[in-house]
């Protein structure tokens, strides 16, 4: 309890600190986005991340490898290639770790040569990452954690937490968000067009958020997060496709922990 209490306070002095050198203007993106509805905010986080608005980390990806089975039982060495972290508008003092919805998300990936984890490279993302943080969150009252102010605030905490941690931006981390996911769920007829979510994992490993496709598509909170994933990935060597491997029958369970290969492996915008 004693080390919990001194781990908030020590976030609370380092997240001040940050805060009163973040002033009016700094991020024009968000002075910008903040006031405008869903549709028009959705299109100028597309834009600006398009148009190379970005941190300079955020332009690589993080070389990550691992060991696992086939579904016939078989191991093979799988590498990927992941962002570093969560889609990120502006540099500096200006950066913004943005929520979007799953359709701008999808866009983006497209756009990049990229495609959405799964629950299991979600899982292995925060294994392999060099630095792990507590999930902050916000208690919920009404929609204010739907509201771009709180996302700007809860990127703040994240820097704050990584310089209390004695690093700086674009570090591998994780644990800072729940990731917008691709999973079987895709294929709910129940609920079709919803955003699905998981991970948000604790200093033990255990996610907070299991999967989950009970909200809308059009539901964004502060708490979403977007890892961008390299469709070129590497097993023992050679070259694949991301989502080519999530359909296929034999190597599927590389990147997934469902009992099928995924049919539908992007949401649609």
């Amino acid at each position: 309890m004693r080390r919990e209490i001194l781990l908030v306070l020590l976030l609370t002095i380092t997240f001040n600190s940050l805060c009163s050198q973040v002033n009016k203007g700094d991020s024009p993106f968000y002075e910008k986005m903040r006031t405008l509805p869903l549709e028009e905010r959705e299109k100028l986080i597309y834009d600006e991340i398009m148009s190379g608005n970005v941190p300079d980390y955020m332009k690589g990806f993080v070389k990550i490898s691992y060991k696992d089975r086939d579904a016939n039982h078989k191991t093979h060495r799988v590498t990927l290639f992941v962002k570093p972290d969560y889609l990120t508008v502006g540099e500096g003092k200006s950066a913004f770790i943005i929520p979007m919805t799953p359709a701008t998300a999808q866009k983006i990936a497209d756009s990049s040569g990229c495609s959405l984890p799964t629950p299991k490279i979600v899982d292995i993302i925060y294994k392999k990452s060099r630095l792990k943080v507590e999930p902050f969150n916000y208690i919920p009252r009404g929609d204010r954690n739907e509201t771009p102010d709180i996302f700007y605030d809860h990127s703040r905490v994240i820097f704050a937490q990584i310089k209390a941690a004695g690093y700086k931006p674009g570090v591998f981390i994780a644990g800072s968000k729940k990731d917008i996911v691709i999973s079987s769920k895709l294929q709910d007829s129940l609920r079709p067009g919803h955003v699905i979510i998981y991970g948000w994992h604790r200093l033990d490993g255990t996610p907070i958020q299991p999967v989950y496709n009970g909200h809308l598509g059009r539901y964004v909170d502060y708490s979403h997060g977007v890892r961008l994933i390299c469709d070129t990935i590497k097993i023992d060597g050679k070259k694949y496709n991301y989502r080519d491997v999530l359909r296929d029958s034999l190597l599927y369970t590389l990147l997934s922990n469902e009992d099928k290969p995924l049919v539908i492996t992007s949401y649609s915008y």
